[in-house]
């Protein structure tokens, strides 16, 4: 019962973990092909134009800001179904699991306020509603961001941490290091102005949507190599 229990989390940490980071990815592109960005919008001062832009392609936003939703729900399984699988570092599963119930919550919301803009905002340009999305333009993608760190930055530390001598390798555990270094960049890349987010910041989205899909496929591996033998009489 115990070696078909792990092997169901294992699956379940994999299938997630690897839809999940595939949302992350089609969310992206669906952003890049709008020609919207919010951040650049921001920090250039060209709100007016962001706002343009959004209500011209409205469809593509709220189909990448819904594909980012599933996707925050779906890390969130991976996670806690990673967790549960290690047995020997239960304060760092404790931690992880803070990471990301706080993070999920809490990008949930910021998506929902960037919908906002979106869809009950754009494409009017009139100073108040320019206002309304500097304001609201300034607080979405923020939080997202401190959300990303704690998903996709310190909660994979804090995974592997947990992991290490069960299920997580030495050297996924080693790439874990470098998504807590890129989430210190994206923080500082925010607490300078966030200019920074669209170079040295966005370096957490690559590495970070890199190690969810890796330790999706290690788990998806685990699951076999644990699965109870069909060949027996």
């Amino acid at each position: 019962m115990q070696a078909s229990s792990t092997v169901a989390e294992r699956r379940l940490g994999a299938y997630t973990a690897i839809l999940g980071s595939i949302c992350a990815m089609s969310g992206a592109a669906l952003m890049l092909v709008s020609g919207a960005d919010i951040d650049l919008a921001i920090a250039d001062d060209q709100v007016g134009a962001y706002l343009m832009a959004a209500g011209e392609h409205k469809g593509l936003l709220v189909a990448n800001l819904t594909v980012w939703m599933v996707m925050a729900f779906l890390l969130g399984i991976a996670a806690t179904a990673m967790t549960s699988l290690s047995g020997k570092h239960r304060v760092w599963s404790v931690l992880a699991r803070y990471c990301y119930w706080t993070g999920v919550p809490l990008v949930l919301a910021a998506y929902v306020g960037w919908l906002a803009v979106v869809v009950q905002v754009a494409p009017d340009t009139s100073p108040p509603a320019i206002l309304l999305a500097e304001t609201m333009g300034w607080f979405a993608p923020r939080a997202d961001w401190v959300a990303t760190i704690l998903i996709i930055g310190i909660g994979p530390t804090f995974i592997s941490l947990a992991g290490r001598e069960d299920w997580v390798p030495k050297w996924l555990l080693l790439w874990s290091f470098v998504t807590a270094a890129s989430a210190a960049l994206n923080a500082v890349a925010m607490l300078t102005g966030g200019a920074g987010l669209a170079t040295y910041g966005f370096a957490i989205i690559p590495v970070g949507v890199g190690w969810r899909i890796v330790a999706g496929i290690v788990l998806a591996r685990g699951a076999v190599a644990h699965s109870p033998s069909t060949d027996a009489p």
